[in-house]
């Protein structure tokens, strides 16, 4: 396990101001994140239903624009999808403070989600671009703990202010960020990459992607396995908020416990990034494993009526973040590794599809079991289906992570 280069990768001025604006992008969206949250469990008393329509909101963009924002990701240059994308979410942020109700609220995620849809491959194709080769695998830590630093400050901060402000209050400064964030943009040098030539239509162009997945089996199987950790997480993570109040907690622990999960997310992406990790599977097989026990260990407190402490509740989220974390940046490191650069906007979009699908189905069926059992039912199936996760990548070990690609020993 040899040392990898934080700061080498930190030293590359492209990719710092690259992460500088995903950092208040992603600030933003956890910010929203608990004022969305919190006004729908704490000021409209929404039921489980409404977080799994929360849930839809948020990911059924990404199947339904995500594949044609993938190719058109891989056509035009990446600068200007990442400003213009910012501002979009900033015009579609400003918009949630006038929301009368939820149904309002929720159309405007979804059509924020549909924006976003393009700043995520993105993203991951200017890291690819800009990140030297050996260093992919720190590069992808240092953006996930961006985005889990983000998870801990955003939401503690967010939850800590609504004690003085509404969240409409937040939805407001959040637009500021989004704003910010296109000008840091702006300060991007062109991105150099490999595009595809536009000569067929976005739908061959997508065809084409299919095909290339088609051909690498180790794409296959990081992607319908990831898909399916997303399910089990999807089938309870939306009720969160629902199995905060039950424990008879606050929105000010909802957002502590949201922070935890960010706090383990950094320590999982500072791991990664510290040490050139060769074979991700066998790190997927254990985190899914312990990522499991955790969730249905909450699962079954909430059935057995047994009531956390906050502190126990609370630091119960910590193990899970940094689980989460160890095995994202694992899989996005996979895909950047096997993917071209002409091609890898299509396949982190078809990724983003593939997780959707399991966002689009899991939350209803969490919710359809929290209605009809308990919401600590829906945590337990969660917590074995990531058990699952962890067996099947427990029987691809064998493969080994290099730069040139991921081969089988």
């Amino acid at each position: 396990m040899a040392m990898s280069i934080w700061p080498t990768v930190l030293q590359e001025p492209q990719l710092r101001r690259l992460l500088g604006g995903q950092a208040l992008a992603d600030f933003a969206d956890w910010l929203d994140y608990i004022a969305i949250a919190a006004v729908l469990a704490f000021g409209w008393q929404a039921g489980p239903m409404v977080f799994a329509l929360l849930a839809a909101a948020m990911g059924l963009p990404y199947l339904l624009v995500g594949p044609l924002a993938g190719v058109m990701v891989d056509r035009v240059a990446t600068r200007p999808v990442l400003i213009i994308s910012n501002i979009g979410r900033a015009v579609a942020t400003l918009a949630m403070v006038f929301a009368p109700g939820w149904q309002v609220l929720l159309v405007l995620v979804a059509l924020r989600s549909g924006v976003d849809a393009f700043f995520t491959p993105a993203k991951q194709a200017a890291i690819q671009a800009l990140a030297p080769k050996d260093s992919l695998m720190a590069a992808n830590g240092a953006s996930h703990a961006i985005n889990q630093i983000s998870k801990i400050l955003a939401p503690a901060l967010g939850g800590a202010a609504m004690i003085w402000l509404s969240p409409q209050n937040l939805f407001a400064i959040n637009t500021g960020l989004s704003v910010l964030a296109a000008l840091l943009m702006m300060q991007l040098a062109p991105i150099e990459r490999r595009l595809t030539a536009g000569k067929q239509s976005i739908w061959a162009d997508l065809g084409d992607a299919t095909a290339f997945l088609r051909r690498r089996a180790i794409l296959q199987v990081a992607l319908a396995m990831m898909g399916v950790g997303y399910f089990a997480i999807f089938f309870y993570d939306t009720l969160l908020a629902p199995l905060t109040r039950d424990f008879g907690l606050s929105q000010v622990h909802l957002g502590a416990a949201i922070a935890a999960s960010g706090a383990g997310g950094v320590a999982g992406a500072l791991v990664l990034g510290l040490a050139n990790i060769t074979r991700p599977f066998r790190i997927v097989a254990l985190v899914s494993w312990l990522s499991g026990l955790g969730v249905a260990a909450l699962g079954w407190m909430q059935m057995s009526v047994i009531v956390p402490s906050p502190v126990l509740f609370v630091g119960l989220f910590v193990p899970l973040g940094f689980a989460s974390g160890l095995a994202l940046v694992s899989y996005r490191t996979i895909i950047q590794t096997e993917a071209g650069e002409d091609q890898i906007g299509r396949i982190t979009a078809l990724s983003e599809a593939v997780n959707t699908l399991a966002l689009l189905t899991a939350p209803f069926l969490g919710a359809w079991l929290a209605q009809a059992s308990s919401i600590g039912a829906a945590w337990i199936c969660g917590g074995a289906i990531m058990l699952g996760v962890g067996v099947a990548a427990w029987r691809q070990r064998g493969y080994l992570l290099a730069f040139g690609g991921v081969r089988r020993l």
